[in-house]
């Protein structure tokens, strides 16, 4: 029976297997993303994160913070944690031989860890051990290091005898206690490290020397596991209690509060509310498709009714023909989980092509699990019922006598005829609200890329990363002799407009660094935050990224160590400090070293975390000559293809000095691009789903419309032959259509204020600003349907207009 109407089955399983192949899509990024963001570790809802709190914000803990929490929660008689853990990563240097034996050393990621780290997550090794208690009680006192299985491929071809032998760190003989599991990459979401050390051993991988003993410096990840009893609740009492005390008794801490809160896993944990919302909408597309599937059913239904006559006259029951039409109906949905599977092992990796540029090892790779697959059979199977049921039903209604007679009604029933049109009405309004979703998204990413970032032409530029601890390089007045020759050289290669150097790229992933000026003539108000995001950068900086200079100068080429410390600072800082004064001549203080305010540049953004259309926060810019920094990234204005320069920046880099090396090469564009990804994935995925409701909504409607032609020829031939001319056909069909699609279109229009609302407030950090009075989206979906339900309804109408009334008459 499916063969004998090819074409339908055929239009029936593809547009079933794209819309469910799209909701297994999104359900698969979903689950990998927000539902198992970390893999590998046990009882992961159990976990939660400590975090210092001002009036502001949140911040991590410093090591003498975490070691008297730990401490203090050890001691209690009312246990909240069964331990708490802590971590910070670092890239650093790796061989597998001694210096003299191999002089290139591979960059690696690696994790800082307490002793406990793995015991918390309950992570067991999968060769060799994990850290024993005290390993990381004593500096220095512990090299042994914990490896990744990918590391233990790579480098170790997967040999167990790897526990016991050393490798080099930074130069630092340390040995290999363990691996390891295959699925376990660490506690940030999609961050694959490569290994883990004891992080009493933070200043032998190039770490600042008294890192473990500044309460000021917060640089630790803290998280602990919940006794069982205990609750979220309980967790933010005890951290309440825990920073308290310590306010009480460390000046440091004076201003500070602690508070728990699910386990911190990065970034990817705050695209969640984005993800609900587009397997929502891919749900909504999954109806639409129903919906349609289910009119062209009827419309089978009805040109079978006489084979259905025939079952029932010669004793079938009409279960028996429910059950043989829902078999087919079956058939199909399991054709269309076949063509979705193949629709999601396509898409499933289209994250990895929006994921920013990165110096972190991101891991966007979606697996298709047995979740997945159960999705997947399990929208098959719904959607059985969904669009099979109603025209089964129908069909075992039919009249037996009048059928066989000669005597029904040729085109279905009166009623069939309202289900179907109601099932049009319910395509349009279902693809209305998906197309206003992607018009509101589409508008929120253009007015995102109409904001002022406070640089221009990005495309234009190419970064590399140097790394100077990975070369050992740790000494300051080294490392800005070095940046000035790297620049100078690089301004000199053919096809350069400008090079210059800085210690952050805005709006990126790393390079944060924050300083606590004392601002001459101001006096802090309890609670006010005086700490501000810093970049370090060369001469000639803001002319390449042309980040203009409002008042003084820029930073110049004779700010350099021995001269007067000196700091540009953007519109923002000055208006809060200084109003509408002259900053220029204002002084900081920073290390005890006093800083002259030179210029003052324009706005701009600079944390990926922080919403883009916010006003900008103070910042401020010093000169890398003056203060020197551990690692720096080159920025190279180019002429032309600005990754064709790649080659050359890292042969300049190494012929400076060969210890170094450029890494992570890739434009200033896609490096400022992480703000951007969730906006640009959801108008993604909204878009191609927008598309597809929309042209279902119209096969829908052109299939209805087709077969009420081919059903009224008849009753056409008849209105010609008695003067009706084509136009007033065309106009009939168009006024049928047009009562389905209005109503469609009001009952969208309604579903769309609530979905507008709904998601202003699901999504506020992605479409903060959702109203009615934005009409704009909401007049384009609606010209959208009417264009394509005209276009859908007129060439059938066309062709019954060119119906001959002779023809169709003596055919009757």
């Amino acid at each position: 029976m499916l063969r004998r109407s090819a074409l339908v089955s055929a239009t029936i399983v593809l547009c079933l297997g794209f819309s469910i192949g799209a909701t297994g899509t999104v359900f698969a990024w979903m689950e990998t993303l927000i539902l198992e963001p970390l893999t590998g570790v046990k009882g992961f809802d159990r976990l939660v994160s400590l975090k210092t709190t001002t009036a502001h914000d949140e911040d991590d803990l410093s090591y003498p913070d975490y070691k008297d929490t730990r401490d203090a929660e050890a001691r209690a008689t009312a246990k909240t944690f069964d331990g708490l853990a802590a971590f910070g990563i670092r890239r650093v240097s790796l061989r597998t031989s001694p210096v003299a034996e191999a002089r290139v050393a591979e960059p690696v990621w690696g994790v800082l860890a307490s002793a406990n780290y793995f015991d918390v997550l309950g992570v067991k090794p999968l060769v060799g051990r994990a850290f024993l208690p005290g390993e990381d009680a004593v500096e220095r006192g512990a090299p042994v290091v914990v490896i990744s299985h990918a590391l233990w491929q790579r480098r170790f071809a997967g040999d167990t005898a790897v526990i016991g032998r050393p490798v080099w760190i930074h130069d630092h003989a340390m040995t290999i206690v363990g691996v390891a599991p295959p699925d376990f990459y660490g506690t940030i979401s999609h961050l694959a490290m490569d290994l883990w050390i004891p992080v009493s051993m933070q200043p032998e991988v190039g770490g600042s020397a008294d890192l473990l003993d500044r309460r000021g410096v917060r640089w630790l990840a803290v998280f602990g596991r919940l006794v069982p009893g205990a609750s979220l609740e309980t967790a933010r009492a005890s951290a309440q209690a825990s920073g308290a005390r310590l306010a009480a008794s460390f000046a440091e801490d004076r201003d500070l509060g602690m508070t728990a809160r699910l386990l911190d896993v990065g970034p990817a944990d705050r695209m969640a509310p984005l993800f609900t919302v587009m397997l929502g909408i891919s749900a909504l597309v999954l109806l639409v498709v129903c919906s349609n599937v289910a009119n062209l059913l009827l419309q089978r239904g009805a040109a079978r009714e006489h084979e259905m006559a025939v079952r029932l006259a010669l004793g079938a029951r009409p279960s028996r023909i429910v059950r043989q039409l829902m078999t087919e109906s079956l058939l199909l949905a399991a054709g269309a989980v076949l063509v979705g599977g193949v629709v999601l092992a396509w898409a499933r990796n289209a994250l990895t092509m929006l994921v920013p540029r990165s110096p972190l090892p991101i891991v966007a790779d979606t697996p298709i699990d047995g979740r997945v697959l159960a999705v997947l059979a399990g929208a098959g199977v719904v959607t059985v019922f969904v669009f099979g049921l109603a025209p089964a039903l129908q069909s075992a209604r039919v009249a037996v006598r009048a059928s066989l007679s000669g005597g029904g009604t040729r085109g279905g029933t009166r009623g069939g005829g309202r289900v179907r049109g109601t099932l049009i009405a319910a395509q349009f309004a279902l693809s209305l609200a998906v197309l206003v979703a992607a018009g509101l998204f589409l508008r929120r990413l253009d007015e995102l890329q109409h904001v002022d970032l406070g640089f221009r032409d990005p495309a234009q530029v190419v970064l590399a990363t140097v790394d100077f601890e990975l070369a050992h390089l740790g000494e300051r007045g080294v490392q800005r002799v070095l940046v000035e020759r790297i620049v100078d050289r690089l301004s000199a290669l053919p096809g350069v407009r400008a090079a210059a150097a800085a210690s952050f790229v805005p709006l990126g992933f790393l390079g944060y660094s924050t300083v606590e000026p004392r601002v001459g003539g101001h006096v802090p108000a309890p609670g006010e935050s005086m700490t501000f995001l810093a970049n370090y950068v060369s001469a000639g900086y803001f002319d390449l990224m042309r980040i203009s200079i409002k008042r003084g100068r820029p930073i110049e080429a004779s700010d350099r160590r021995g001269t007067q410390g000196v700091a540009v600072v953007n519109e923002a800082f000055a208006r809060r400090f200084w109003g509408a004064s002259d900053p220029i001549g204002r002084h900081l203080f920073m290390y005890e070293v006093d800083i002259t305010v030179v210029g003052v540049a324009g706005d701009g953004k600079y944390s990926f975390l922080a919403p883009l259309d916010e006003p900008s926060p103070p910042f401020v810019y010093l000169p890398f000559a003056q203060w020197g920094q551990r690692e720096v990234v080159l920025h190279v204005r180019a002429d032309g293809d600005p990754m064709a320069l790649a080659p050359s920046i890292a042969r300049v880099v190494e012929g400076v000095d060969g210890r170094l090396t450029a890494m992570s090469p890739g434009t200033l564009e896609s490096y400022t691009a992480v703000p951007f990804l969730p906006i640009r994935l959801a108008t993604l995925v909204v878009s191609v789903l927008g598309g597809g409701a929309l042209g279902l909504a119209s096969i829908g409607l052109y299939a209805v419309t087709a077969y009420a032609v081919t059903q009224q020829r008849r009753e056409i031939g008849i209105r010609m032959a008695l003067g009706a001319t084509p136009a007033r056909i065309v106009v009939r069909f168009l006024a049928h259509a047009g009562r389905y699609v209005g109503t469609g279109a009001l009952a969208g229009a309604a579903l769309s204020v609530a979905m507008v609302y709904g998601l202003s407030t699901k999504v506020p950090a992605i479409l903060p600003h959702a109203p009615l009075e934005r009409a704009g989206p909401f007049a384009a979906a609606a010209a959208a349907l009417g264009v394509v339900a005209a276009l859908a309804v007129l060439v059938p109408a066309n062709r019954a207009a060119r119906v001959n009334p002779t023809t169709a008459l003596r055919d009757e």
